[in-house]
């Protein structure tokens, strides 16, 4: 296909790039903007949200009694918004027409970085510093939140360690197994989190293997699929939707002792996860004058990721 750039880049062609790389974008789709509550940011760098305490109801008594009535209770908590982008020099020399075929390289690998980068701001909110109060007047970090303390089911503590011997662990099974599962489903229990919002796990493709040597997760008996014969993760196993990331790498001496090498797995709540979106992945198409007549393509998108509940987050180590 020719295209004659000798009057500018048409609306077209620019218009048709943009399109083809939005629907390229939602084939790499970013693999954990879909376990996160998704908030819509507009005309602002970040965003409060309130979350409400619970409620008790008091015992009606008589006939006719006065209302009762309680001061909500609520923490506000903020998702900052950062931009990101990128472009590249495309010569007036090469085939343009690649740039609205979407199965370029070209597209491709803009669509991959922008899920990468969603990626990685997802995977940092986890234990990040969280925001809080009317005009951002104090903070939270995951330790202090109990992000530090190991779990048991008195401690209060978020993290379940690696040669954990709680409930049915096992302290000499430090990689991912069905019994640190286990416990996962009991922290969320504990907490009284609302079994119908949907439960995510985070694994590295190391603890994806380790699932593969549970007897719970490969024999038919305990559940339908056959992971062993496809060689893929089992969806919806224990209850969690499963993401494998190798984001997730192994961090020295990352435990909670300080002492051994660790990958530092996620468990969590759809909504107790947000990404604050105030701009979705856009481009824009120039010629520059001073490049040869070059053809710059510039993405950019304008998003940040929050924690908004630690009773529906935990991390689990593994080795």
């Amino acid at each position: 296909m020719s295209i004659n750039l000798s009057a500018g880049i048409p609306d077209w062609f620019a218009d048709q790039f943009s399109d083809t790389l939005y629907h390229v974008c939602q084939q790499k789709v970013s693999k954990f903007r879909q376990a996160f509550r998704v908030v819509p940011i507009v005309n602002a760098e970040d965003k409060a949200l309130d979350m409400l305490g619970k409620l008790e109801l008091s015992l009606k008594s008589g006939s006719s009694p006065e209302t009762p009535e309680t001061d909500a209770s609520t923490q506000r908590r903020w998702v900052d918004t950062n931009p990101y982008h990128q472009s590249i020099l495309y010569d007036k020399d090469d085939d343009l027409s690649m740039l609205i075929d979407p199965t370029s390289d070209f597209n491709t690998s803009f669509a991959s970085a922008a899920a990468r980068k969603i990626d990685d701001i997802c995977l940092a909110a986890f234990d990040a510093t969280v925001y809080m109060g009317r005009r951002k007047g104090s903070s939270q970090t995951w330790a202090a939140a109990g992000g530090s303390t190991k779990y048991t089911a008195t401690s209060g503590g978020r993290t379940i360690a690696h040669d954990c011997s709680e409930g049915n662990c096992n302290a000499s099974d430090t990689g991912l197994t069905t019994e640190k599962i286990e416990l996962v489903l009991e922290y969320f229990a504990n907490n009284d989190v609302d079994e119908n919002i949907p439960k995510w796990f985070a694994i590295s493709p190391r603890q994806a293997t380790q699932l593969f040597g549970q007897e719970e997760y490969v024999n038919r008996d305990y559940g339908d699929g056959q992971p062993l014969s496809t060689g893929y993760i089992k969806r919806g196993w224990m209850g969690f939707n499963w993401i494998v990331s190798n984001k997730i790498t192994k961090q020295t001496n990352g435990d909670l002792d300080g002492d051994a090498d660790v990958y530092e797995n996620w468990a969590w709540v759809q909504d107790g996860m947000v990404l604050g979106v105030a701009s979705e992945l856009s481009t824009r198409m120039s010629i520059e004058s001073t490049r040869s007549y070059a053809q710059r393509i510039y993405a950019h998108l304008n998003l940040g990721a929050m924690r908004l509940d630690e009773d529906k987050v935990i991390k689990i180590e593994c080795q």
